[in-house]
């Protein structure tokens, strides 16, 4: 599929291409918000409005998706991208941030990912996501969805003085139609 404004419809939310026109002082906020970067490898890297632009400018050049999340109520309330996007092996990685710290803890993660899942099967033809986090939150909300644990980096990422676990996660496309029975 050829990369373009698009528009992925869910209950609550739509996914659309991220451009460069949602750049504003919310977004940056989000980007330098120790809280909501906290288990990102971006944390305590401050970011500027120019960073982010040339971020969207550069994706619009690479073979992965990078899509807003946004609500019916048109806010744009976080991203979501499919990364490593592999076309060969049909595979790509998910990766998410709700950034408003309102829409925090709502339900929108769980339903982005599986709006985001349905396009990256049904629309692209992959055959396999994955996912890594060493966020407790993330790996409780990916295992509901059904995703198996694959395996588990130990000490891979610095929290403070310690090293904590990065798990890894995968769903194939017969599991996760599964899930939706």
């Amino acid at each position: 599929m050829k990369k373009r404004q698009l528009k992925i419809v869910g209950a609550r939310i739509f996914l659309r291409t991220l451009k460069t026109s949602d750049v504003n002082i919310e977004y940056l906020n989000w980007m330098n918000d120790r809280q909501t970067q906290e288990y990102t490898r971006r944390r305590g890297t401050k970011m500027t409005i120019f960073d982010l632009k040339k971020f969207i400018r550069d994706s619009k050049k690479s073979n992965d998706w990078h899509f807003a999340i946004v609500t019916k109520e048109n806010k744009h309330i976080g991203n979501i991208f499919l990364n490593l996007f592999d076309a060969i092996n049909k595979s790509a990685d998910v990766s998410i941030m709700i950034g408003d710290k309102d829409a925090q803890g709502k339900g929108y993660a769980k339903e982005a990912i599986t709006v985001i899942s349905n396009f990256a099967f049904n629309k692209l033809g992959l055959h396999r996501l994955s996912a890594g986090s060493p966020n407790p939150a993330f790996n409780a909300l990916i295992q509901k969805l059904g995703w198996t644990l694959e395996g588990v980096r130990r000490e891979s990422f610095k929290m403070g003085k310690n090293f904590i676990d990065i798990s890894c996660w995968a769903i194939l496309k017969e599991e996760f139609f599964k899930t939706l029975k």
